[in-house]
């Protein structure tokens, strides 16, 4: 669904491990790290809710208390946060996108982000490119 070539310029690893479930049609989610080993921090990870666990209001709710920036209209409801480290700096970004009848979410967390990209477009990219096939799908 996302090319190795894009994980790793986000995430900045030139190789990495990735688990989960594999098939589109039932996917629920996606883990990246750095090796296979158990003790290896998750770098990205890709969850869909299938049926939503938090409501819209919630939702709504966490962008509010995250400072979160809405996602591009196109994209559909959603937004886009900053994941900041033990010492408040930034380290990630996350974003949580949602079908506009609220029965799934896709949430990307991006814990550590390659040094000098823009985390935040970067996961916000990542939407664009899964919505259409985990939120929206054509049947």
């Amino acid at each position: 669904m996302l090319s190795a070539d894009a994980i790793a310029r986000v995430t900045g690893l030139s190789t990495f491990y990735a688990s989960g479930t594999g098939a589109v049609e039932n996917f629920s989610h996606c883990v990246v790290t750095k090796s296979a080993e158990s003790s290896e921090r998750v770098r990205l990870e890709i969850e869909l809710d299938d049926p939503a666990v938090p409501s819209v209001q919630e939702l709504e709710n966490a962008k509010a208390a995250d400072k979160g920036v809405s996602l591009p209209g196109e994209l559909g409801p959603g937004y886009s946060a900053i994941l900041k480290d033990a010492d408040g700096r930034p380290s990630g970004a996350y974003v949580s996108a949602w079908t506009s009848d609220g029965t799934k979410t896709l949430s990307i967390r991006l814990y550590q982000g390659a040094p000098g990209r823009d985390h935040q477009a970067d996961v916000v990219e990542f939407v664009r490119q899964l919505r259409p096939v985990l939120l929206d799908p054509k049947t």
